[in-house]
């Protein structure tokens, strides 16, 4: 989404369409969101564009972060989020690894699913992490082979799967948690030679 990037600044979505002289470019992307969320950002751009061909990037967030309903809205658990009596029970007695990727591979394998059935031509990225894309019928071949944090040479928090705040890192400086605009500017670089050769 470009979260802490400045006013005249470009996130790495709109550069790469730059990029790749694509006729559209639609940023669904929603700031904090999850790996869940994919698919229901997906869902709604499916059914609300009359585009066929098209190129989805899908960056594969944190999967630590859990969604959620209530009254009908989407809602959010994050490790760094509230200290609400919800979020230390999610986090203190239900989450963990396997669980978290076990969604991510669950999630990846319905993205994948959806855009073969609308034609699209569908490419994936990691974020912080190096989920284990394990279940049969992920194609792997999808995913740029480095995650951001390792295009970066970037330290994590192995706690709560982010960025390590405010680290001395030339594609991050002066930001908190996300990447500055050299850091967009390597994503996007790295996005077009990788689907350049698929």
């Amino acid at each position: 989404m470009g979260i802490e990037l400045g006013k005249h600044e470009t996130a790495f979505g709109e550069l790469l369409h730059k990029k790749l002289d694509t006729v559209n470019f639609l940023n669904c992307a929603e700031q904090g969101s999850t790996v869940d969320s994919l698919v229901l950002q997906l869902d709604r751009f499916i059914k609300t564009t009359e585009l066929n061909d098209c190129v989805c990037v899908f960056f594969i967030t944190n999967p630590t972060r859990y969604l959620y309903f209530k009254d009908g809205e989407e809602k959010i658990l994050r490790p760094t989020g509230d200290r609400s009596s919800l979020t230390k029970f999610y986090f203190g007695e239900v989450q963990s690894d396997q669980l978290d990727y076990h969604k991510a591979n669950l999630c990846v394998l319905a993205l994948q699913k959806m855009c073969k059935e609308r034609g699209y031509h569908d490419y994936y990225m990691e974020g912080w992490t190096n989920i284990d894309w394990k279940y049969y019928g992920i194609d792997k071949t999808k995913f740029l082979p480095k995650s951001a944090t390792e295009m970066f040479g970037a330290d994590t928090n192995t706690r709560t799967l982010e960025l390590t705040k405010f680290q001395d890192n030339e594609y991050i400086t002066p930001n908190k948690y996300h990447p500055n605009q050299k850091g967009h500017e390597l994503i996007a670089e790295e996005l077009y030679q990788f689907i350049k050769k698929q």
